[in-house]
């Protein structure tokens, strides 16, 4: 068996309650031996949901107490803590210097220094790591995802709330366009958000926040030879995310480009200097 630990900021949230059984359902966890057998939390949850012990007992995980427990029993580590990126610097740490592969959730970190900082812990200590968001992993976006170079502009749009759908969205801009961008200019920064970004080239993107709850994730794109797209993203996401989660618990090679992350760290930063100051051009950091 492979045991995988869980660390989390508080453990009664949807990814932790979730990805247990996702995991147990996958063929190829099953035939590789995967199971997530441990769990650590630094709190019980905030919002009146189940006490670390009570998720434990209702998972089936052995509570350990504390990371460096976690480290030393578990062989493949997820970082959750979906909701508190900024905990995940202090969460990770002791995982980023074990060797053992580890995937830290989105958002993966607070800004961009953080991100460098993390991956060049798990560099220095040959510590196997990737971050995403699952809709990186969408059946609609892995032709132009495969491609060999990034698209000639793509446009990615889903549900209001920046903290918690803008990294997202910029998950399925990056992946499609590959790196590269410049600057960007927010158009529209009242309920209906509307960011342009200029790439490396000539490309551009953009990114869209439609004022409804219910707005799917929607992205059209146009790759640089004229092949085009353009689709509503179906619920699959998530199954192909846990598919490539067990891979690499399994093969030990990380899904996700580390340079993509950091950018998409210095995305999100400047997208909230460019909705705090529309119509103005934002610099995007980079290496």
């Amino acid at each position: 068996m492979k045991k995988i630990g869980f660390i989390d900021y508080y453990l009664d949230e949807w990814h932790a309650n979730n990805y247990p059984a996702m995991i147990r359902k996958m063929p190829a966890a099953v035939q590789a031996g995967l199971e997530v057998c441990y769990a650590y939390a630094a709190i019980d949850s905030p919002w009146g949901g189940l006490t670390t012990d009570e998720w434990c007992k209702k998972q089936g995980v052995a509570r350990v107490g504390s990371i460096e427990e976690l480290v030393k029993l578990s062989d493949c580590i997820v970082v959750l803590s979906p909701d508190n990126p900024e905990q995940h610097e202090r969460l990770a740490e002791v995982a980023l210097c074990s060797g053992k592969p580890v995937y830290v959730d989105k958002t993966f970190a607070p800004d961009r220094a953080a991100a460098e900082r993390m991956f060049s812990l798990a560099a220095r200590h040959s510590t196997p790591m990737y971050s995403t968001s699952a809709l990186r992993f969408a059946d609609e976006v892995a032709p132009f995802r495969a491609a060999a170079e990034g698209a000639g502009s793509c446009i990615a749009m889903g549900p209001n709330s920046f903290e918690i759908y803008a990294v997202h969205i910029f998950e399925i801009l990056t992946s499609v366009m590959k790196g590269g961008a410049r600057r960007m200019m927010c158009t529209s920064a009242g309920l209906n958000r509307v960011i342009a970004v200029e790439y490396e080239g000539g490309r551009t993107g953009t990114f869209v926040q439609m004022d409804t709850g219910s707005a799917p994730f929607i992205f059209s794109a146009v790759g640089q030879k004229g092949e085009k797209a353009c689709s509503v993203i179906g619920d699959t996401y998530f199954e192909r995310f846990i598919e490539n989660l067990v891979q690499f618990f399994t093969d030990g090679i990380p899904r996700v480009p580390a340079r993509e992350t950091i950018e998409m760290m210095s995305l999100l930063e400047a997208a909230r200097k460019a909705l705090a100051s529309p119509f103005t051009w934002v610099e995007v950091a980079r290496g």
